[in-house]
């Protein structure tokens, strides 16, 4: 698949002491889904730092990712795609956010602090993963500001993403200075897949879709209440991951629907089960789970792109 890369470090850089961008939106008047242009269909693959949709981001100033597939029909759902632990150069799976995009979704993959764990943040990890979402003081541990959350991030790269390419209607999850979560999938990997289910918590959101994760197993946060319904909470985990069995305990625990069934020897819509199990062979069974070399192929094709459209509910049939 071939993508129009826009560089935004070098084709627009002069915009980084530009004003901040303007809050867009549109209060009053949102629409049912965004009006995406697609009279010259293209995939559309950008690359820019935090700092050049917000000036006051001070951290984690890495590449963060943003896509769309005007080839194919928009879903009118915009997935946030969480990364792991650590830093790194690049936020986010660009194949795993080509093959979502691919799947007529928006995507955006922000960079965020994620250098905690348990080890700091005692049993109370959802404080730490709060603070880094919300950019909100819950945690000791942790001074993340604002600009430098993951919310506050996805504001301010749909904003900048109006700008770039309004043929993508960005703007439509943007509700003034806030975020329009009924319309967006939250999903990540890892560490990014227990903060997507601490924010499935605390946000009511179309979805939340956890690759390799959570591992947060007996914290307080999988047992609280849910602002978003768990019939909307879905897990994916490769049974040659050694972090399996807890991932298989967390979902326990968050009480997602149905019992674990092994994708290789059920067909979709997988008994209806939103805990799916994969023993496809692969050397790295924690990464497998997104798209990218890991994930074990069946041709050319990946071998879970139906697992993928069933968890992020982009079914053939919509």
């Amino acid at each position: 698949m071939k993508y129009l890369l826009v560089f935004f470090l070098i084709v627009l850089g002069a915009c980084a002491n530009a004003p901040a961008p303007d809050p867009g939106g549109r209060p009053g008047t949102l629409g049912t889904a965004p009006t995406v242009d697609r009279g010259n269909p293209q995939a559309y693959f950008f690359k820019f730092t935090a700092d050049k949709a917000d000036r006051r981001a001070s951290e984690a100033l890495n590449a963060q990712l943003a896509f769309l597939d005007t080839r194919v029909a928009p879903r009118g759902k915009l997935v946030v795609y969480l990364h792991g632990a650590g830093s790194f150069k690049t936020c986010g799976s660009p194949e795993h956010g080509a093959m979502l995009s691919g799947l007529g979704f928006h995507v955006f993959s922000p960079c965020y602090r994620s250098d905690y764990g348990v080890q700091n943040c005692g049993n109370d990890i959802a404080g730490c993963r709060l603070e880094a979402f919300e950019g909100r003081d819950h945690h000791p541990f942790l001074n993340i500001s604002r600009a430098d959350s993951i919310e506050g991030r996805v504001i301010a790269g749909l904003r900048l993403m109006q700008q770039l390419n309004p043929v993508g209607d960005w703007q439509f999850f943007l509700d003034g200075e806030t975020l329009r979560w009924d319309e967006i999938i939250i999903s990540g990997i890892s560490h990014g897949a227990s903060s997507a289910g601490v924010i499935g918590k605390n946000r009511n959101v179309a979805r939340v879709v956890m690759l390799s994760g959570p591992l947060d197993t007996g914290q307080p946060w999988l047992t609280a209440p849910a602002q978003t319904p768990l019939d909307r909470f879905f897990g994916f985990t490769h049974a040659d991951d050694r972090q399996h069995p807890g991932h298989l305990e967390a979902f326990s625990q968050l009480g997602i629907a149905g019992d674990p069934v092994l994708i290789e020897t059920t067909q979709p819509p997988f008994a209806g089960s939103h805990r799916l199990v994969s023993r496809a062979p692969t050397d790295n069974g924690h990464g497998a789970t997104q798209a990218g070399a890991p994930s074990p192929r069946d041709g050319d094709a990946y071998a879970y792109e139906a697992v993928w459209r069933y968890l992020y509910g982009a079914t053939q049939d919509g």
